[in-house]
């Protein structure tokens, strides 16, 4: 009686001696429906769709087990809420990895061999340089008369140190040695010889000048190939700022810019409160008239600001829509530079003349330099940079030009600086 007391309770239709689940190792199983598609057993059966559970002990082990008691309401709201749930949720989202940033690509740079280029670079300067001053001997003697005559050609002296030294700070980002020769650099000294035919049947001496800068050209593509050719290109362009414009293109330019240059200069005077009235390239004044000459167009002020513009963006290696902005913003500074210089002019002219006089001129300063005192010092010096000779206009636009070449080299710090602080570049 005890072992038909351990034994597993029969369903009601099993006397038919059917078993309804021959699969099942320890016969058929009972099943309540506990909720709408949800099923549970007295043997924690889980849900439809869930796994299969591992297969149960042998029949003799599970007759020695005792038997489990009937699952109540609340195991089946554990199962429900617990190992059921179990199945239903998702997998734990795996951590994200961080973006990795695309590496900037550095150009293809080739070795560098210190003692070849050294060599080569040497021949070169022994052999080509005198053979570039000998073929163009008659255009370098203008190019040098007109630094040492023209005013506005005076920083001639300057540029081809400048290039030099450019180069030199742009070492760094040299190509590489290339050991030979590049034949296709040979086409500027094409343009090279077709300028010095046309210059030698028009007389266009300017033109023949501009020729020896395609004759570098050609020289540094031919000996160093065109990676070199591109990175000292940059450079090379500054070499333009020594040479002189063409007689015509010079005298549109100081026509047009004389004009300018007087009527800007009157508004500049009226805003002060002044009277000023601009007749072609004349100013009126009150009690005088002050005429804008060619030499005080602004083409000077234009070649210079214009070269420092130049100079910046080749040193300071910014974005190159920076690089336009700088660069398009030299013109109107100097035009506008040289319009307040004439205003000072003006200004000293008419409301402070017999000062111009005693200290701008070098018979003023002469006087005041026998007075001694610190007034006499300070003559001294003055005395000492003033030209002989100069009338008091010449001698106060001069000085004027002076106080307005510091301004110009203000402003345009000044807009740098404000442009670099404007637009950063900000690492994401």
């Amino acid at each position: 009686m005890d072992n038909q007391s351990n034994q597993p309770s029969q369903p009601a239709d099993s006397g038919n001696g059917r078993d309804p689940h021959p699969e099942s190792p320890q016969g058929p199983v009972m099943f309540r429906k506990t909720r709408a598609g949800h099923f549970a057993s007295d043997g924690h059966a889980p849900r439809r769709g869930a796994p299969e559970p591992p297969p149960s002990a042998p029949p003799a082990a599970a007759a020695a087990t005792p038997k489990a008691p009937a699952p109540t309401a609340a195991a089946h709201k554990r199962f429900e809420t617990g190992a059921g749930a179990a199945y239903s949720q998702t997998p734990p989202k795996q951590p994200q990895q961080p973006v990795q940033r695309p590496v900037a690509i550095e150009p293809v740079r080739l070795p560098i061999d210190v003692s070849f280029e050294r060599t080569r670079l040497f021949i070169l300067a022994l052999v080509l340089v005198p053979l570039c001053i000998f073929g163009s001997w008659e255009s370098w003697n203008e190019i040098v008369y007109a630094w040492q005559t023209n005013d506005d050609y005076s920083h001639g002296f300057i540029v081809i140190p400048a290039t030099l030294l450019f180069l030199y700070l742009r070492l760094e980002t040299y190509p590489g040695t290339r050991y030979k020769l590049d034949w296709v650099g040979l086409f500027p000294i094409f343009i090279y010889g077709v300028f010095r035919l046309i210059a030698g049947q028009q007389f266009i001496s300017p033109l023949d000048a501009y020729a020896i800068w395609f004759w570098v050209l050609s020289v540094v593509w031919f000996f160093y190939g065109w990676r070199v050719f591109l990175w000292a290109l940059p450079s090379l362009c500054f070499l333009l700022f020594m040479f002189q414009l063409p007689f015509s293109v010079d005298m549109f330019m100081r026509g047009r810019l004389q004009m300018f240059a007087a009527h800007s200069a009157a508004a500049i005077l009226q805003t002060i409160g002044m009277a000023a009235i601009p007749i072609t390239n004349t100013i009126r004044l009150s009690t005088m008239e002050l005429g804008v000459e060619a030499a005080c167009s602004g083409l000077r002020f234009l070649m210079s600001v214009f070269a420092i513009a130049f100079a910046t963006v080749l040193l300071m290696r910014r974005p190159w829509w920076q690089n336009i902005l700088i660069l398009a913003i030299a013109p109107p500074l100097a035009l506008f530079v040289n319009a307040v210089r004439i205003a000072i002019t003006g200004v000293l002219l008419e409301n402070y003349y017999d000062w111009a006089v005693n200290w701008l001129t070098i018979e003023g300063l002469r006087n005041t330099v026998e007075t001694g005192g610190f007034a006499g010092s300070i003559a001294s010096v003055l005395a000492w940079v003033t030209k002989e000779g100069q009338s008091v206009s010449v001698a106060t636009d001069a000085f004027a030009g002076k106080i307005t070449i510091f301004l110009a080299l203000g402003l345009f710090a000044l807009f740098v600086w404000y442009l670099g602080k404007v637009f950063r570049r900000v690492e994401i």
